[in-house]
């Protein structure tokens, strides 16, 4: 990991199904004023640059870095991508 500070994943997600609820990704969240104050660069970890999402985003807060891990639920587009189309919330 380079750059910016990332102790623990900001948020976990889960799939629903049949009243359970299965973890199937995390996702780290870095402020991106903060972080470019002491850094030049986006941050890294594992080799994955993160996501620049401006603060003109669909949460309405300010800008933001963004690395989503599909640790626990393969992804054909990729471990590191935001979406995954073989994950839904249907099964609410």
């Amino acid at each position: 990991m380079a750059s910016c500070s990332l102790p623990v994943p900001q948020a976990l997600i889960y799939e629903p199904s049949s009243g359970l609820m299965t973890l199937v990704q995390v996702e780290y969240i870095v402020d991106a004023a903060t972080c470019l104050k002491k850094n030049s660069a986006p941050p890294v970890l594992q080799g994955q640059v993160f996501l620049f999402v401006d603060n003109l985003n669909r949460f309405n807060i300010p800008a933001f870095f963004e690395l989503h891990v599909w640790a626990w639920r393969d992804n054909p587009q990729g471990s590191f991508e935001d979406w995954n189309n073989g994950v839904t919330c249907e099964g609410q």
